[in-house]
């Protein structure tokens, strides 16, 4: 016997799921144009969201004890659920883009790398201060982000991990990049860059967040699995 379903077929909360997974997918064909179409990762996420119909109550309802049930979520926590249930789409989005990816390119997903964010700030500290004998530093297997059935050491190349953290770091805005330099390539404390210019240490811790990111997003992306 089948077990029955929480949230009715006919329920209007699959029309706003539609809806989020069309929010979901866009940014993600936008980024593997030429390996995804936007109409299937959108089909993708829909039947996903009705597999796992329990993300769907977990994020766009709550348990109302006296009706004994659960009820869709309104305002501020209704549109935290909303942003939660996009953010649950586009991961299984771009894991179906990567695959797609992948088969078209001839190679198989096990073989993608993802960068941790203290890998990226190794490698700015590397890449701003010509250091290469940090090396060893970087390729710590405690702090790789990404290949995930090899080695550590596997295959990766130092000077092309730092060609393409120049890059991105070339396209930063000149604010992040600064924060990063500083941080980062010459150790300075927050407290001594936001003196500097003239902003708060959390306003630094922000700017240095958000620009790890910036060259993580620039390298290909979180980790999606």
């Amino acid at each position: 016997m089948s077990e029955r379903r929480v949230i009715a077929a006919d329920d209007p909360v699959w029309k706003d799921v539609i809806e989020l997974a069309a929010v979901a997918a866009r940014p993600i064909a936008r980024r593997f144009r030429g390996f995804a179409e936007f109409d299937d990762l959108k089909q993708a996420a829909c039947e996903y969201a009705l597999r796992r119909e329990d993300k769907v109550l977990e994020y766009l309802f709550e348990y109302d004890e006296e009706l004994f049930g659960h009820v869709r979520r309104g305002g501020e926590t209704r549109r935290q659920g909303e942003t939660a249930m996009i953010t649950f789409m586009r991961r299984y989005c771009e894991r179906v883009a990567r695959r797609e990816k992948a088969e078209r390119a001839g190679y198989q997903t096990e073989d993608e790398y993802f960068y941790r964010p203290m890998m990226v700030e190794n490698l700015i500290k590397v890449w701003g201060s010509g250091d290469y004998d940090l090396a060893g530093q970087v390729l710590d297997a405690q702090e790789m982000g990404g290949r995930r059935s090899k080695t550590a050491s596997e295959g990766n190349n130092l000077l092309a991990m730092i060609a393409d953290v120049d890059a991105a770091m070339k396209r930063m805005d000149d604010r992040s990049r600064f924060v990063l330099v500083e941080r980062f390539v010459y150790d300075r404390t927050m407290a001594d860059i936001a003196e500097e210019i003239g902003v708060s240490t959390q306003r630094v811790d922000q700017l240095s967040d958000r620009g790890v990111w910036k060259v993580i997003n620039f390298l290909g992306g979180a980790n999606p699995y």
